[in-house]
Protein backbone atom coordinates (compact mmCIF):
# COMPACT_ATOMS: atom_id res chain seq x y z
CA UNK A 1 0.00 0.00 0.00
CA UNK A 2 2.66 2.49 0.86
CA UNK A 3 4.65 1.50 -2.43
CA UNK A 4 1.36 3.04 -3.97
CA UNK A 5 1.20 6.32 -1.97
CA UNK A 6 5.08 7.32 -2.31
CA UNK A 7 5.43 8.83 -5.22
CA UNK A 8 8.26 12.12 -6.46
CA UNK A 9 5.72 14.10 -5.05
CA UNK A 10 5.20 12.63 -1.89
CA UNK A 11 9.19 12.84 -1.64
CA UNK A 12 8.93 16.06 -1.53
CA UNK A 13 5.93 16.51 0.82
CA UNK A 14 8.22 14.55 3.25
CA UNK A 15 11.05 16.40 2.63
CA UNK A 16 8.71 19.78 3.52
CA UNK A 17 7.22 17.92 6.47
CA UNK A 18 10.83 17.02 7.56
CA UNK A 19 11.75 20.56 7.27
CA UNK A 20 8.53 21.48 9.24
CA UNK A 21 8.43 19.39 11.82
CA UNK A 22 12.43 19.68 12.62
CA UNK A 23 11.88 23.67 12.56
CA UNK A 24 8.90 23.04 15.52
CA UNK A 25 11.25 20.83 17.63
CA UNK A 26 14.11 22.75 17.01
CA UNK A 27 12.20 26.17 18.34
CA UNK A 28 9.99 24.24 21.22
CA UNK A 29 13.29 22.04 22.40
CA UNK A 30 15.94 25.28 22.02
CA UNK A 31 13.97 26.81 24.73
CA UNK A 32 13.30 24.32 27.00
CA UNK A 33 15.22 22.38 29.83
CA UNK A 34 15.28 19.02 28.38
CA UNK A 35 16.92 17.10 31.38
CA UNK A 36 14.22 18.60 33.41
CA UNK A 37 11.72 17.60 30.74
CA UNK A 38 13.28 13.51 31.21
CA UNK A 39 13.01 13.63 35.52
CA UNK A 40 9.36 14.55 34.62
CA UNK A 41 9.14 11.66 33.10
CA UNK A 42 11.11 9.48 34.99
CA UNK A 43 9.92 10.61 38.21
CA UNK A 44 6.34 12.07 37.81
CA UNK A 45 4.87 9.39 35.39
CA UNK A 46 1.49 8.10 36.91
CA UNK A 47 1.70 4.61 35.33
CA UNK A 48 -1.86 4.20 36.09
CA UNK A 49 -3.81 7.16 34.19
CA UNK A 50 -1.05 5.85 31.56
CA UNK A 51 -2.42 2.95 31.08
CA UNK A 52 -6.54 4.17 31.43
CA UNK A 53 -5.48 6.70 28.79
CA UNK A 54 -4.14 3.57 26.21
CA UNK A 55 -6.87 2.36 26.90
CA UNK A 56 -9.61 5.26 25.67
CA UNK A 57 -7.06 5.73 22.52
CA UNK A 58 -8.07 2.10 21.52
CA UNK A 59 -11.56 2.93 22.05
CA UNK A 60 -10.84 5.46 20.07
CA UNK A 61 -10.33 3.04 17.47
CA UNK A 62 -13.32 1.03 17.63
CA UNK A 63 -15.05 4.29 17.17
CA UNK A 64 -14.08 4.99 14.01
CA UNK A 65 -14.36 1.61 12.59
CA UNK A 66 -18.12 1.64 13.58
CA UNK A 67 -18.26 5.47 12.51
CA UNK A 68 -16.99 4.12 9.21
CA UNK A 69 -19.52 1.05 9.43
CA UNK A 70 -22.36 3.83 8.78
CA UNK A 71 -20.87 5.55 6.12
CA UNK A 72 -20.49 2.48 4.48
CA UNK A 73 -23.85 0.72 5.33
CA UNK A 74 -25.31 2.32 1.28
CA UNK A 75 -22.37 0.16 -0.68
CA UNK A 76 -21.22 -2.35 1.96
CA UNK A 77 -21.96 -4.32 4.71
CA UNK A 78 -19.42 -5.13 6.82
CA UNK A 79 -18.63 -5.25 10.45
CA UNK A 80 -17.03 -2.51 12.38
CA UNK A 81 -14.44 -5.27 13.43
CA UNK A 82 -13.84 -6.29 10.32
CA UNK A 83 -12.94 -2.33 9.51
CA UNK A 84 -10.85 -2.14 12.20
CA UNK A 85 -7.55 -3.50 10.80
CA UNK A 86 -8.12 -0.98 8.09
CA UNK A 87 -7.98 2.17 9.88
CA UNK A 88 -5.22 0.63 12.07
CA UNK A 89 -3.24 0.37 8.80
CA UNK A 90 -4.64 4.12 7.62
CA UNK A 91 -3.38 5.36 11.34
CA UNK A 92 -0.01 3.90 10.39
CA UNK A 93 0.32 5.54 6.86
CA UNK A 94 -0.74 8.70 8.47
CA UNK A 95 2.39 8.45 11.00
CA UNK A 96 4.67 7.63 7.93
CA UNK A 97 3.55 9.29 5.31
CA UNK A 98 2.61 13.56 4.86
CA UNK A 99 -0.85 14.71 4.61
CA UNK A 100 -2.61 12.20 6.39
CA UNK A 101 -1.77 9.59 3.17
CA UNK A 102 -3.10 6.55 5.16
CA UNK A 103 -6.52 7.72 4.78
CA UNK A 104 -6.25 7.51 1.30
CA UNK A 105 -4.53 3.67 1.65
CA UNK A 106 -6.94 2.32 3.96
CA UNK A 107 -10.07 3.44 1.52
CA UNK A 108 -7.90 1.61 -1.42
CA UNK A 109 -7.03 -1.51 0.55
CA UNK A 110 -10.68 -1.74 1.64
CA UNK A 111 -11.83 -1.56 -2.47
CA UNK A 112 -9.40 -4.03 -3.50
CA UNK A 113 -10.41 -6.91 -0.95
CA UNK A 114 -13.85 -6.17 -0.96
CA UNK A 115 -16.70 -5.45 -3.48
CA UNK A 116 -16.75 -1.36 -3.38
CA UNK A 117 -15.75 0.86 -5.94
CA UNK A 118 -12.30 3.04 -4.22
CA UNK A 119 -14.07 6.50 -5.15
CA UNK A 120 -17.07 5.01 -2.94
CA UNK A 121 -14.68 4.48 -0.23
CA UNK A 122 -12.69 7.89 -0.21
CA UNK A 123 -15.85 9.75 -0.40
CA UNK A 124 -16.95 7.91 3.10
CA UNK A 125 -13.09 8.73 4.46
CA UNK A 126 -13.46 12.80 2.86
CA UNK A 127 -17.13 12.44 4.93
CA UNK A 128 -15.42 11.36 7.80
CA UNK A 129 -12.82 14.57 7.74
CA UNK A 130 -15.95 16.71 6.96
CA UNK A 131 -17.62 15.22 10.38
CA UNK A 132 -14.15 15.63 12.29
CA UNK A 133 -14.58 19.05 11.46
CA UNK A 134 -17.85 19.72 12.93
CA UNK A 135 -16.63 17.49 16.16
CA UNK A 136 -13.66 19.95 16.29
CA UNK A 137 -15.53 23.04 16.09
CA UNK A 138 -18.07 21.97 18.21
CA UNK A 139 -15.30 21.40 21.33
CA UNK A 140 -13.50 24.48 20.31
CA UNK A 141 -16.91 27.02 20.72
CA UNK A 142 -16.93 24.72 24.35
CA UNK A 143 -13.50 25.74 24.85
CA UNK A 144 -13.75 29.27 24.23
CA UNK A 145 -17.21 29.51 26.42
CA UNK A 146 -15.71 27.99 28.95
CA UNK A 147 -12.53 30.18 29.04
CA UNK A 148 -12.36 33.80 31.05
CA UNK A 149 -9.73 34.91 28.20
CA UNK A 150 -9.31 33.25 25.10
CA UNK A 151 -6.30 33.37 23.08
CA UNK A 152 -6.18 35.04 19.81
CA UNK A 153 -4.88 32.21 18.42
CA UNK A 154 -8.02 30.04 19.51
CA UNK A 155 -10.02 32.71 18.60
CA UNK A 156 -8.52 32.55 14.79
CA UNK A 157 -8.93 29.13 14.65
CA UNK A 158 -12.19 29.35 15.60
CA UNK A 159 -13.69 31.05 12.68
CA UNK A 160 -10.77 29.63 10.69
CA UNK A 161 -12.81 25.95 11.31
CA UNK A 162 -16.17 27.28 11.25
CA UNK A 163 -15.48 28.80 7.42
CA UNK A 164 -14.25 25.61 6.31
CA UNK A 165 -17.00 23.88 7.91
CA UNK A 166 -19.79 26.25 6.83
CA UNK A 167 -18.65 25.81 3.10
CA UNK A 168 -17.93 22.07 3.22
CA UNK A 169 -21.41 21.80 4.63
CA UNK A 170 -23.76 24.07 2.12
CA UNK A 171 -21.84 21.82 -0.55
CA UNK A 172 -22.78 18.40 0.67
CA UNK A 173 -26.02 19.88 1.20
CA UNK A 174 -26.84 20.99 -2.19
CA UNK A 175 -25.27 17.80 -3.26
CA UNK A 176 -27.94 15.88 -0.60
CA UNK A 177 -30.89 17.56 -2.18
CA UNK A 178 -30.25 17.15 -5.22
CA UNK A 179 -28.23 14.05 -6.26
CA UNK A 180 -29.04 13.87 -9.62
CA UNK A 181 -28.54 17.89 -10.63
CA UNK A 182 -25.06 17.99 -9.15
CA UNK A 183 -24.44 14.56 -10.83
CA UNK A 184 -25.54 16.74 -13.97
CA UNK A 185 -23.30 19.56 -13.51
CA UNK A 186 -20.52 16.78 -12.94
CA UNK A 187 -20.86 15.59 -16.28
CA UNK A 188 -21.69 19.45 -18.12
CA UNK A 189 -18.12 20.26 -16.63
CA UNK A 190 -16.67 17.09 -17.78
CA UNK A 191 -17.32 17.20 -21.04
CA UNK A 192 -15.40 20.62 -21.17
CA UNK A 193 -12.50 19.11 -20.87
CA UNK A 194 -10.42 16.18 -22.57
CA UNK A 195 -13.03 13.80 -23.64
CA UNK A 196 -10.42 10.82 -22.19
CA UNK A 197 -10.55 12.43 -18.83
CA UNK A 198 -13.98 12.87 -18.52
CA UNK A 199 -14.74 8.92 -19.28
CA UNK A 200 -12.52 8.05 -16.42
CA UNK A 201 -13.34 10.70 -13.79
CA UNK A 202 -17.26 10.73 -14.63
CA UNK A 203 -18.18 7.48 -13.70
CA UNK A 204 -15.68 7.68 -9.88
CA UNK A 205 -17.67 10.90 -9.11
CA UNK A 206 -20.79 9.23 -9.69
CA UNK A 207 -19.41 6.40 -7.59
CA UNK A 208 -18.66 8.56 -4.87
CA UNK A 209 -22.16 10.40 -5.16
CA UNK A 210 -23.73 7.33 -4.42
CA UNK A 211 -21.63 6.57 -1.48
CA UNK A 212 -22.54 9.87 0.39
CA UNK A 213 -26.30 9.23 0.05
CA UNK A 214 -25.97 7.15 3.47
CA UNK A 215 -26.72 10.69 4.32
CA UNK A 216 -29.83 11.10 3.13
CA UNK A 217 -30.85 8.73 6.38
CA UNK A 218 -32.17 11.07 8.97
CA UNK A 219 -31.42 7.83 11.69
CA UNK A 220 -27.82 7.53 10.08
CA UNK A 221 -27.08 11.27 10.07
CA UNK A 222 -28.20 10.84 13.91
CA UNK A 223 -25.10 7.93 14.17
CA UNK A 224 -22.91 9.38 12.75
CA UNK A 225 -22.75 12.89 14.85
CA UNK A 226 -23.31 10.58 17.99
CA UNK A 227 -20.60 8.30 17.00
CA UNK A 228 -18.20 11.32 15.80
CA UNK A 229 -18.94 13.42 19.06
CA UNK A 230 -18.13 9.85 20.80
CA UNK A 231 -14.84 9.05 19.19
CA UNK A 232 -13.30 13.24 19.91
CA UNK A 233 -14.31 12.71 23.21
CA UNK A 234 -12.08 9.64 23.78
CA UNK A 235 -9.45 11.29 22.37
CA UNK A 236 -9.54 14.38 24.46
CA UNK A 237 -10.21 11.92 27.44
CA UNK A 238 -6.75 10.28 26.13
CA UNK A 239 -4.66 13.58 25.93
CA UNK A 240 -6.57 14.90 29.39
CA UNK A 241 -5.07 11.55 31.00
CA UNK A 242 -1.86 11.95 29.78
CA UNK A 243 -1.41 15.62 31.08
CA UNK A 244 -2.40 14.47 34.25
CA UNK A 245 -0.51 11.71 33.87
CA UNK A 246 2.77 13.86 34.27
CA UNK A 247 1.44 15.54 37.34
CA UNK A 248 0.26 18.68 35.78
CA UNK A 249 -3.45 20.45 36.20
CA UNK A 250 -4.92 22.11 33.56
CA UNK A 251 -8.89 23.23 32.74
CA UNK A 252 -10.70 20.91 29.99
CA UNK A 253 -10.87 23.65 28.54
CA UNK A 254 -7.19 24.24 27.55
CA UNK A 255 -7.06 20.48 26.71
CA UNK A 256 -9.45 21.06 23.88
CA UNK A 257 -7.14 23.86 22.67
CA UNK A 258 -4.12 21.34 22.51
CA UNK A 259 -6.54 18.62 20.76
CA UNK A 260 -7.41 21.22 18.17
CA UNK A 261 -4.24 22.74 17.69
CA UNK A 262 -2.30 19.20 17.26
CA UNK A 263 -5.31 17.75 15.05
CA UNK A 264 -4.81 21.33 12.10
CA UNK A 265 -1.11 20.80 12.78
CA UNK A 266 -1.08 16.66 11.76
CA UNK A 267 -3.19 17.95 8.93
CA UNK A 268 -0.49 19.59 7.45
CA UNK A 269 3.02 18.13 6.36
CA UNK A 270 5.18 17.01 9.26
CA UNK A 271 7.19 14.63 10.24
CA UNK A 272 7.23 11.37 10.63
CA UNK A 273 5.57 10.49 14.32
CA UNK A 274 4.56 14.03 14.21
CA UNK A 275 7.95 15.12 15.71
CA UNK A 276 7.57 18.32 16.96
CA UNK A 277 4.44 19.36 15.32
CA UNK A 278 3.19 17.81 18.47
CA UNK A 279 5.44 19.46 21.17
CA UNK A 280 4.45 22.93 19.55
CA UNK A 281 0.45 22.26 19.53
CA UNK A 282 1.31 21.32 23.24
CA UNK A 283 3.04 24.15 24.11
CA UNK A 284 1.32 26.85 22.35
CA UNK A 285 -1.79 25.26 23.74
CA UNK A 286 -0.44 25.61 27.33
CA UNK A 287 2.36 27.48 27.97
CA UNK A 288 -0.04 30.64 28.07
CA UNK A 289 -2.19 29.56 30.36
CA UNK A 290 0.44 28.75 32.95
CA UNK A 291 1.87 25.21 32.76
CA UNK A 292 5.80 25.53 32.87
CA UNK A 293 7.23 24.69 28.90
CA UNK A 294 9.28 21.51 30.50
CA UNK A 295 5.98 19.91 31.68
CA UNK A 296 4.14 20.82 28.23
CA UNK A 297 7.05 18.60 26.10
CA UNK A 298 6.52 15.89 28.98
CA UNK A 299 3.28 16.17 28.25
CA UNK A 300 3.70 15.99 24.68
CA UNK A 301 6.19 13.40 24.62
CA UNK A 302 3.75 10.89 26.79
CA UNK A 303 1.03 11.25 24.85
CA UNK A 304 3.13 11.43 21.36
CA UNK A 305 3.87 7.47 22.92
CA UNK A 306 0.90 6.47 23.63
CA UNK A 307 -0.62 7.72 19.90
CA UNK A 308 1.95 6.65 17.45
CA UNK A 309 4.25 3.78 18.69
CA UNK A 310 1.56 1.01 19.54
CA UNK A 311 -0.82 1.67 16.67
CA UNK A 312 1.63 2.21 13.97
CA UNK A 313 3.25 -1.16 15.27
CA UNK A 314 -0.29 -2.94 15.03
CA UNK A 315 -1.17 -1.25 12.02
CA UNK A 316 1.93 -2.57 10.72
CA UNK A 317 1.14 -5.99 11.89
CA UNK A 318 -2.61 -5.88 10.47
CA UNK A 319 -0.79 -5.31 6.96
CA UNK A 320 1.05 -7.77 6.77
CA UNK A 321 -1.54 -10.19 7.33
CA UNK A 322 -4.23 -7.96 4.94
CA UNK A 323 -1.24 -9.28 2.39
CA UNK A 324 -1.36 -12.90 3.40
CA UNK A 325 -4.99 -12.76 2.69
CA UNK A 326 -6.53 -11.83 5.93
Amino acid sequence: MFNGLVNKKSWYLLLFGLVVGGAAAWLVFGNTDVAGVFDILQHDTDMTLTLVAATTYGLFFLGKALRWRYLLEPVLEISSLRLLPYVLIGYAGNVLLPFQAGEAGRGYLLSKHHEIGTAAALSGIALEKLLDFFALLLLLIWALIAMDAPSPLAEQLGLSLAGILTFAALCLIALLLEPKATAGIIDRALSCGPQNVASWLAPKLHDAIRGLMALRQTSLILKLVVTSLATWMLMLITLYLTINAVQLEVPLAVAILVLVLAAVGLALPTSPGFIGTLQAAFVLGMVPFGTEQEGAVAASLLYQFLTTLPPLAVGLICLAFLKRGF
